[in-house]
């Protein structure tokens, strides 16, 4: 039996097949990292693996004792995961005892509670809060993953060849020659997107690359007061671009413009033109689109093109009706009464139908603002002219447009006030409590990152940093939970703006809604700290610091007089 036992384990080891040598492999793998605990049971599986006599036999033991293996490691996770973060199990580096000052909560519910908060936060309302919040602390200025969210959107357009989404992107970046070359190629592939010329903001030095889309405009909008402003404007860019930067004498402006006939009377044509139309209702409508299809659009991306709205020079139709008004003064001077009402006509009914159109805001006080002095230079002119009826009509449009004027200010709407107010309120609530999430949760990980990282051992020299991450381990997943909780509800109201802005048919009350909303994110300091809000930011901070240095240097002090009172 000795003899053929012998024989049989020099064939087994003779053979010694690739299945047995991978086998022994594995099983030596698991004990080099087998838990201390029964480390012993692992040692003797790998030794006995050796009498096996054959390839089977040795894979057999071998994944046996890989089950086993598994066992105790999740055995032993699970009781490291009930000991709090820097604790170890008996055997490991801190010795038997561990370190001397440990959290109270576990590993375990450390974990639970930051799993937890980081649910909240996964949900889809918590990632559109944190991409507002987010945006809100850049002043919805884009970053550099807005840009990349835009260059893919705008190349899945091309594939797709989505003319919408193309000039959606093009209105939406600040690359003035990439907004062009994606203009023209929405134009290409659907003609109707050609008012996003009319949209695109062109500052100074800046234009479409495009040369001839005031006419094309023109030409797809007839009746549109708007492409006969931006095709004067376009006109005298060049000499206004020298005015501004060059600085002449108050005043010379307008007499470069009233002496270019071309710029007048493009201007006339304007002033008549059946319907004023600057596309914000068509650019606001392409927003929602988009928008409603990619929800993950950020509201730097998505509202900071409807910021950026272009519209005609409002100076310059200002101007235009200043020149308007002088000319039916020099009319009334010469006793043509009639052609001094058919000037100032002309100057009112335009504002009217301007102030009517679904553009902007400031557009609408412009327009009324022109009507209103029109209806003034009637009121004076039919006045000395002892024309009673007349005057008393001019007096009523000139009282209603006020009216209207007055409505139009900030403060006169109650129910905006309101509005605004509340949402300020919420604003506190939100950025205080992302603030606090922030803070908490990063002190959370840094706590128990430096509990598990550095040697309980040196708990003595290290005590006090040693207290704050125990404090922080112990403490402050609990309040990132809560801020995290705080910040989701407090965000509600904002939640339902941005959703009642996408599902909207272009209501104005849903736009000032969006408006109001994410403008009392900006003005959050402001509201909290005052109008010096960036002052007083800075000087509790200088307070904070200087306080921190009177703390270390008063704590250094007492450590040297105690140094000193008793010597080693």
């Amino acid at each position: 039996m000795e003899a053929c036992g012998e024989r049989g384990m020099s064939v087994a080891k003779q053979e010694n097949p690739a299945a047995a040598r991978f086998a022994r492999w594995m099983l030596g793998r698991a004990v080099r990292y087998w838990p201390e605990k029964n480390r012993s049971w692992g040692l003797a599986l790998a030794a006995e693996i050796d009498e096996t006599t054959s390839a089977f036999e040795a894979v057999r033991w071998s994944l046996g004792g890989i089950r086993f293996f598994t066992r105790s490691v999740v055995s032993s996770a699970w009781a490291w995961m009930k000991l709090p973060a820097g604790g170890s199990l008996p055997g490991g580096a801190d010795g038997p005892e561990g370190p001397l000052l440990l959290p109270r909560r576990s590993r375990l519910f450390t974990t639970a509670v930051l799993a937890a908060a980081a649910f909240l936060l996964a949900l889809p309302e918590g990632r559109e809060a944190m991409r507002t919040v987010r945006s809100s602390w850049q002043d919805f200025q884009q970053t550099g993953t807005d840009l990349r969210k835009l260059d893919e959107l705008a190349a899945r357009a091309e594939k797709e060849k989505d003319a919408g989404t193309l000039a959606f992107v093009a209105l939406s970046t600040d690359d003035s020659k990439r907004a062009s070359e994606l203009i023209e190629q929405a134009v290409s592939l659907d003609p109707q997107y050609v008012w996003a010329y009319a949209a695109e903001n062109r500052r100074i030095g800046a234009d479409s690359g495009q040369p001839d889309w005031p006419a094309q405009l023109q030409a797809a909008d007839p009746g549109n007061a708007v492409p006969l402003l931006l095709a004067a404007d376009r006109l005298v860019e060049p000499r206004v671009e020298a005015i501004v930067l060059h600085g002449p004498p108050l005043g010379t402006e307008e007499k470069v413009l009233a002496s270019d006939p071309k710029w007048v009377a493009l201007m006339e044509m304007a002033y008549t033109a059946p319907r004023y139309d600057s596309y914000f209702q068509k650019h606001s409508q392409l927003t929602r689109e988009v928008w409603n299809r990619e929800k993950n659009l950020s509201p730097a991306i998505a509202v900071a093109g409807l910021w950026r709205h272009e519209m005609p020079s409002l100076l310059h139709i200002k101007i235009f009706s200043q020149i308007k008004i002088a000319d039916a003064k020099k009319e009334r001077a010469a006793g043509d009464l009639e052609g001094a009402a058919r000037l100032l006509g002309q100057v009112d009914r335009f504002g009217v139908r301007m102030a009517d159109s679904s553009g902007t805001k400031i557009e609408q006080l412009i327009a009324l603002s022109l009507a209103r002095n029109a209806e003034r230079e009637m009121v004076d002119l039919y006045s000395n002219a002892g024309r009673a009826e007349e005057t008393e009509k001019a007096t009523a449009q000139r009282e209603k447009i006020e009216a209207r004027m007055l409505g139009m200010r900030w403060g006169s709407d109650p129910d905006a006030g309101a509005r605004v107010k509340r949402f300020r309120r919420e604003a506190t609530i939100v950025q205080v409590s992302a603030i606090l999430g922030l803070a908490s949760g990063l002190g959370a990980l840094a706590g128990i990152l430096w509990l598990e990282f550095r040697p309980g051992r040196r708990a003595k020299q290290q005590a006090i940093w040693r207290r704050l991450s125990c404090w922080a381990a112990d403490y402050a997943p609990a309040a990132f939970l809560a801020a995290s909780g705080a910040f989701l509800l407090s965000f509600l109201p904002y939640q339902r703006a941005l959703a009642e802005y996408r599902a909207s048919n272009y209501r104005v009350i849903d736009q000032e809604r969006l408006m109001d909303a994410l403008w009392s994110l900006i003005s959050f300091p402001e509201a909290v700290l005052g109008v010096d809000a960036a002052v007083a930011f800075w000087a509790s901070v200088t307070i904070a610091l200087s306080a921190l240095l009177l703390i270390v240097l008063v704590r250094g002090f007492y450590r040297t007089r105690r140094a000193t009172a008793n010597p080693a």
